[in-house]
């Protein structure tokens, strides 16, 4: 037996509690699979830990500006967010999107991570490398490696701070989610993510700087909270997106798009319509089709959650991939408290 507490943590979980002795007859069908423009992308489930869905995962590809989070997260482990940061000639001649930085102002490192993250300026990305990397961009760049390396993203290399194109600059949707994830453990990359607005420092003549969010979902689809754009020639549109919505928080990239803001879009709602950790937990106390319940448990469902349990199967589809139950964090323990609470229908000595 379990104790008190720990059985009311599984309950909660498999909440609310009542009868449970019959199948729907018809299963409705499965949650159609998104279909997006991006060559790449991927659909996360933080909350649950759980990979709900993806596509060409693995496939390297260019970045573009979604690089600037890795910078962002070197930065923020290495340097105050009130050091003071002199812009050096060589960001002011940067390629690419700019935050209008003049060489020989002075900012500080929040400002410039605002800069880098919000208006996505390529030369704020080579002023805060310039800075950390004591006035070395290679030495930098080698820091953001070393980073990913241990995060295990053995499918990505950075080349630049900015994620300006080239050969050897590359990532992978899986890897992204990684970074992504990774990124939730810095409060200022999630606070300077959600600005939608904000006005920067002076320019030297006096004339006030206002930057906006280069993620137009921000404050126009609900719950999205972050996080980094990404447009160049070879990447295309590139986005990484961060979702909360009640309990759940969703991780979705997209690369290679032709409207990354659209297929984000999909992504979202393909993953909020489809099943949760409780869903997931519940399922293999039912049969595969209908007909009839292949055990009675002590469980009180809704007709409309009933259909959902009957309908639930695995994406396995070519490149489609789905983590399995047995893939979700605490599955083991999990399944020991479901063996002693539900002994008849987890498999339990009794």
């Amino acid at each position: 037996m379990i104790s008190t507490a720990t059985a009311a943590l599984v309950f909660a979980l498999l909440a609310p509690l009542g009868s449970f002795t019959t199948m729907p007859i018809e299963p409705v069908a499965p949650p159609i699979p998104p279909t997006v423009s991006a060559y790449e992308w991927a659909i996360y489930d933080e909350t649950a830990g759980v990979m709900l869905a993806t596509w060409n995962v693995d496939e390297r590809r260019p970045m573009a500006s979604v690089t600037k989070v890795m910078t962002a997260m070197v930065v923020l482990d290495e340097a105050q967010l009130d050091e003071i940061v002199t812009v050096p000639a060589i960001a002011t001649s940067s390629r690419g999107s700019s935050a209008g930085l003049v060489a020989g102002e002075q900012w500080t490192v929040y400002d410039l991570l605002v800069a880098m993250l919000v208006r996505s300026g390529n030369d704020a990305a080579i002023t805060l490398a310039w800075h950390v990397g004591d006035g070395s961009i290679d030495a930098f760049v080698a820091k953001m490696n070393t980073r990913a390396a241990e995060l295990g993203m053995s499918d990505t290399h950075f080349v630049n701070p900015n994620g300006l194109d080239h050969a050897d600059h590359f990532s992978t949707a899986n890897d992204l989610v990684t970074m992504t994830v990774a990124s939730l453990d810095y409060p200022d990359i999630q606070q300077i993510a959600r600005i939608k607005t904000i006005k920067m420092p002076e320019d030297p003549t006096g004339k006030t700087r206002q930057v906006n969010s280069t993620n137009r979902l921000l404050g126009t689809y609900p719950g999205v909270v972050g996080l980094k754009t990404g447009d160049t020639p070879f990447a295309n549109k590139v986005l990484l997106g961060v979702t909360e919505r009640g309990p759940r928080r969703i991780v979705t990239v997209v690369m290679g798009s032709d409207d990354h803001f659209s297929d984000s879009r999909e992504l979202i709602d393909w993953a909020y319509g489809t099943y949760g950790l409780r869903d997931r937990w519940l399922r293999p106390f039912f049969s595969e089709q209908g007909g009839g319940a292949t055990v009675s448990v002590d469980l009180e469902l809704t007709a409309s959650e009933e259909r959902r349990l009957a309908a639930m199967q695995r994406i396995d589809d070519g490149r489609w991939r789905m983590s399995p139950l047995t893939d979700l964090p605490k599955a083991a323990l999990i399944t020991e408290w479901l063996k002693a609470a539900l002994p008849s229908v987890a498999g339990g000595d009794r």
